[in-house]
């Protein structure tokens, strides 16, 4: 068989036991006739039953910050808890995470040498083949500078030889012309003294002839 509850011989505990299933405390008690005297209320009133329902809730009032209070500790417990597993589990990932960082700056600074290792090479192949472009073309514009001026200078002295050729055959044209001058006088003297001399000879010719012819005559004119 259950156990019977054991039921307070005070009235008003017992109402206060069937109201609110728990014995009263003696602040309850206290406090519920308090009210009853205040009231002027007789033992079989029926705001006993009120006021019983109203210590209650005053109780439960009462017991909820600390129950509040044991439910935020535990709450907070868990909190703490689940703070410091997340907190664990963030640090593990920031650990990770720091450690692919620097497996990144280690490929990231790798990379960079490579490339720059690179990037000399290519600059001095370049820098190579541009000097030796440069020089090529500098070999090519000091030839073509020099053929310039070769060909200036021959094209200048071609033009003061042929000017001096061409003085020179006017020299001698001019001498030429003068000589020819000289030579058609010359010409023109001789033939006017061969003229002259014909003419004297012919005349002497004739004086010749007519002087025989004269002398022929005396001398048939002697003989007869």
């Amino acid at each position: 068989m259950r156990n019977r509850r054991v039921r307070p011989p005070d009235a008003l505990a017992r109402l206060f036991l069937d109201v609110a299933g728990e014995l009263p405390d003696d602040a309850s008690l206290l406090r519920m006739r308090r009210v009853s005297t205040a009231l002027s209320l007789r033992d079989n009133d029926a705001l006993w039953s009120m006021i019983a329902v109203l210590e209650y809730y005053a109780r439960l009032y009462e017991a909820m910050p600390d129950r509040i209070r044991r439910a935020g500790d535990g709450s907070f417990d868990a909190v703490r808890r689940e703070a410091e597993t997340a907190t664990d589990t963030l640090m593990r990932q920031h650990r990770d995470a720091l450690a692919r960082c620097k497996a990144t700056i280690q490929l990231a600074e790798d990379m960079i040498r490579e490339h720059e290792a690179r990037y000399q090479a290519a600059l001095a192949k370049l820098n190579e083949a541009s000097i030796a472009v440069l020089a090529d073309r500098l070999a090519n514009r000091v030839v073509g500078i020099a053929c310039n001026r070769f060909i200036g200078a021959a094209a200048v002295a071609a033009r003061e030889q042929r000017e001096r050729m061409d003085g020179a055959v006017g020299l001698f044209e001019r001498a030429i012309a003068e000589v020819a001058t000289r030579t058609e006088a010359s010409l023109e003297v001789a033939e006017r003294r061969f003229t002259r001399a014909l003419r004297r000879l012919s005349i002497a010719v004739a004086v010749l002839f007519v002087m025989l012819v004269g002398a022929v005559i005396v001398s048939s004119g002697h003989v007869s």
